[in-house]
């Protein structure tokens, strides 16, 4: 949090500002200034969208202290330099506040980001090369756990994407790991997602052509009758490895710790500042995010919140247990500083749109192809006595209420709590919500509900919404521009995947399935609202909006320089836009060699 000494200079710099307006002088309406003394660093030269209240475009901005203390042209701001300060001219180049995602999964982000990667393979062999480069560094008898084949949309291309026409089997794993035992890992909202393992991994495991597979798994056999080392999952979560390989040794701290490292890392070069995790972080990553914030390392502020595992919906001691634990130390707005704050409750009322499992009003295809309502994880009865606990531990809910019926139940739950337990100014989430009605987001309205969502899970999972929902469905799904014109704070999100936000401001804008490149319509964004929505909107959801967000005076210096103005070129050249530096509180964290010195 703030020291008293930089909360005294801030209250100073608008006490002098107002004496200086009520002395009967007026601001520059090019300039804002809370300078005092020296300025470390001036960028100059540029266009800066600063995403104030008046989206106003200025040349310039200093930084003092890790704060902004002055936005206006480059003349009048390259006018509070000093021998120390810092200049930097942007050359034309686009300033914009550090983008905020509003369900990043960072953990899983830098997770698959440290485990083999098949990215770009296409024939079997290249998978075999990538595995084979592996075991060259691996004991005999250790295991290699991988990512995906492939990630959304283009796994849907697969296996027609390889030379091959078809799936790598256990014999061809065998051939370049024949002691290692190897499980690649199925995409986790993809159904079926496909899964390998080699004849060790099946050994290990204990899986033979006998065993028998869970619910919505199929262990994949040969002509002979015997496992080929193929398995598919329907599930969401996906099955597997919480049944078959159990056998496989979980991730250890030290390597959960080096994937969080990854994926701040990776977030730093692709110009996110902040996150708002409301889906929840379990027990491991929470450990890893305090660590690394220990330690100074954290260079993304991040609000997370408490997972609420599902099997607690049917443990209510483990549950009541979680909650007066939680309320110890994550109550009310959160509890930490501008780096690493925890607060609230996070939980999942019903699964994802995306494998055709949302719940909704009306019976729709489901992945395993038959018409269903979707799946609700717990009844009515039992969601609003855990929710009205957490609400008079004065806990902050966050609910992923993907389908229409799944919205209406929660927010009616919502309102019931509200009539006991007013919660209007508390900023409870409701996540995901791709097919909200118009009386949703009016309850929403009322009730203080902040939104967050993301039209990544069009670009993923378009074609799949199409066949499930229909193709008005999902035209009018994940609805940004109503959400806005509602008056509501909607926050953008990728979900962790793709999860560069130059590209997810796109596709804001694009609303594109990347499997058939179809534009799939639906209402239209101005680019300055999709700007507001990934940077002060999400903001409001850390309970940060005086703080992060927008470039103003007195706000941590938080920024982006790109090497193309995103607000202006047409508008398919938006996804090459590069990251050319990443500044948190006036530091750069990731730096193209535009910052010399």
């Amino acid at each position: 949090m703030d020291s008293p000494v930089s909360r005294r200079a801030i209250l100073q710099g608008m006490l002098a500002e107002l004496a200086f307006l009520a002395a009967g002088c007026a601001t520059s309406p090019r300039v804002q200034s809370r300078a005092d003394g020296k300025v470390d660093m001036i960028l100059h030269r540029g266009r800066v969208y600063t995403v104030d209240p008046a989206n106003r475009v200025v040349e310039a901005v200093a930084i003092k202290d890790g704060r902004f203390v002055a936005v206006g042209s480059t003349a009048e701001i390259r006018r509070l330099a000093t021998s120390g300060t810092r200049e930097i001219d942007l050359a034309g180049r686009t300033v914009v506040p550090g983008f905020i995602d509003g369900h990043p999964h960072t953990d899983g982000v830098g997770m698959n980001a440290i485990l083999p990667s098949f990215d770009g393979v296409r024939s079997i062999d290249d998978i075999l090369g990538v595995l084979a480069k592996e075991v060259a560094r691996r004991r005999p008898g250790e295991w290699i756990v991988c990512a995906p084949l492939a990630n959304e949309p283009d796994v849907f291309k697969f296996p027609g994407a390889l030379k091959d026409g078809r799936w790598p089997n256990r014999a061809d794993l065998d051939r370049v790991a024949p002691e290692n035992p190897v499980f690649i890992r199925p995409p986790l909202l993809v159904s079926p997602g496909y899964g390998f393992a080699n004849t060790t991994a099946l050994r290990l495991a204990g899986i033979t052509r006998d065993t028998a597979a869970p619910d919505a798994v199929e262990i994949l056999k040969d002509e002979r009758g015997e496992p080929t080392g193929v398995i598919t999952d329907l599930n969401f979560p996906k099955r597997i490895e919480a049944t078959l390989f159990r056998v496989i040794p979980p991730a250890s701290p030290e390597v959960v710790l080096r994937g969080l490292r990854a994926g701040i890392k990776l977030f730093n070069q692709a110009g996110v500042t902040a996150i708002y995790e409301g889906h929840g972080i379990p027990a491991g990553p929470q450990r890893a995010y305090m660590d690394l914030w220990s330690e100074g390392a954290l260079s993304v502020r991040t609000y997370f919140v408490i997972a609420y595992p599902i099997p607690f919906y049917q443990d209510p001691a483990a549950g009541e247990a979680l909650i007066r634990e939680t309320a110890k130390y994550a109550g009310g707005r959160g509890l930490g500083d501008d780096f690493l704050k925890l607060g609230g409750l996070g939980f999942s009322f019903d699964s994802a749109a995306a494998i055709g499992a949302c719940l909704m009003r009306e019976p729709y295809m489901g992945a395993q192809g038959h018409l269903w309502n979707g799946v609700q994880h717990t009844s009515d009865e039992n969601f609003k006595s855990i929710i009205q606990n957490g609400a008079r531990a004065n806990l902050r809910m966050q609910v992923q209420c993907s389908g229409d019926a799944a919205i209406d139940k929660v927010l009616a739950i919502f309102e019931e709590i509200d009539r006991e337990i007013p919660i209007a100014r508390k900023r409870w989430v409701i996540e995901h919500c791709q097919f909200p009605s118009a009386g949703n987001m009016a309850t929403c309205k009322k009730l203080g509900i902040v939104p967050t969502t993301g039209t990544n899970f069009l670009w993923k999972y378009g074609h799949i919404y199409q066949k499930s929902f229909g193709a008005e469905r999902t035209r009018d799904s994940i609805p940004l521009k109503a959400w806005i014109d509602a008056g509501l704070p909607v926050a953008q999100s990728t979900d962790g995947q793709p999860s560069q936000p130059v590209f997810t401001f796109w596709q804001s804008l694009a609303r594109r399935d990347g499997y058939t490149g179809q534009a799939l319509g639906g209402q239209k964004l101005s680019r300055t609202e999709a700007l507001r929505i990934y940077t002060i909107n999400p903001a409001y959801a850390m309970f940060a909006e005086d703080r992060l967000g927008s470039i103003e005076p007195g706000k941590l210096a938080d920024l982006v320089v790109l090497s193309d103005d995103i607000m202006q070129i047409p508008e398919d050249r938006i996804p090459e836009t590069k990251v050319l530096a990443t500044l948190v509180g006036g530091r750069a964290v990731h730096d193209t060699g535009l910052l010399p010195g």
